[in-house]
């Protein structure tokens, strides 16, 4: 179905249809138009996805936008946003554990800092990840040594017919960023997280330092989508085996290979998803050459390859 079919058959039923571009959606600032709809509650959410299951169209749930790289001619997907109660968090406490419940589209480093603040200890790692809590319970989030499938309790997710499920968080299937929300059609629409108390200045300076660290390190100055590749299978970071291959400041286009962080692509200012495309391809190519070893990505393609 074209996207303006999308728009009317979405807009007889809902309200707050539009048509947006990626390239104010996304963290690479790049990307076409696509149609947009913010699922509030999980009641919305459901009647979204029974609509789409019937009329056979597809559907991206979108967050904060990083990982993601949307086609320059547009999305053929409709584009799914969590808001209201399905963005926000709550807190209770029992002895020295704390429980947040959260919504799939609650922000991952507010609610990181409101831990650190509250004395609630094991999201300070997140403190800088720009994304959503469903974005980082489907990719398994983590750094510097810690992941989020160390705090979920469980995950309550929709499927395509907007019929709910309760998947503890054992049965997640979490392993080096990935989880089994990659491979099933599912909607992660909350959480529950199990954190433990710490001191509250001890886990704001360690956050203070991570984000300081990730100052350093990585190239926040300029558009970009996070961590392009994946770690490999022998466990030798990416950005190591791209620099090895002598790809730091490579360009097509607008896009460039990061001259701090080799696994990052950056967007100089005028690059388009083309570009960036283009580049991490001259990339995977040049490594596997280099070191007989083949990249894979950790971003998600919209409206263009999968």
């Amino acid at each position: 179905m074209r996207r303006d079919g999308i728009l009317k058959l979405l807009g007889e039923r809902f309200t707050d249809v539009s048509e947006e571009y990626m390239s104010s959606l996304t963290t690479w600032r790049t990307g076409g138009p696509a149609v947009v709809i913010t699922a509030g509650t999980s009641d919305k959410l459901a009647g979204i996805l029974d609509l789409t299951f019937e009329e056979g169209v597809p559907w991206f749930v979108l967050g904060q936008g990083s990982n993601v790289l949307a086609a320059d001619s547009g999305c053929s997907e409709l584009i799914i946003r969590l808001g209201g109660e399905l963005s926000s968090h709550t807190w209770s406490s029992e002895g020295a554990l704390w429980e947040l419940s959260c919504g799939g589209g609650a922000h991952l480093p507010s609610m990181s800092g409101a831990a650190c603040t509250r004395g609630a200890a094991g999201l300070e790692f997140a403190v800088g990840i720009p994304g959503t809590v469903g974005g980082a319970i489907f990719m398994n989030a983590g750094a510097y040594g810690s992941s989020v499938s160390r705090t979920v309790s469980s995950v309550k997710v929709l499927d395509r017919r907007g019929s709910v499920r309760i998947i503890p968080g054992e049965e997640c299937g979490f392993d080096y960023r990935r989880s089994m929300f990659q491979d099933e059609r599912l909607i992660i629409a909350s959480a529950v997280m199990r954190l433990g108390s710490g001191d509250p200045e001890d886990l704001r300076s360690e956050a203070r330092r991570i984000l300081e660290l990730r100052r350093e390190r990585f190239p926040l100055e300029y558009p970009n989508a996070g961590s392009v590749f994946r770690k490999p299978a022998d466990d030798i970071p990416p950005g190591r085996l791209i620099e090895g291959a002598g790809l730091k400041g490579r360009t097509v286009g607008g896009a460039m290979v990061s001259r701090k962080h080799a696994n990052f692509i950056i967007n100089t200012g005028s690059a388009t998803s083309d570009d960036i495309r283009k580049l991490i391809d001259v990339v995977r190519k040049t490594v596997l050459d280099f070191s007989g070893i083949m990249l894979e990505e950790e971003i998600r393609y919209l409206g263009g390859r999968k």
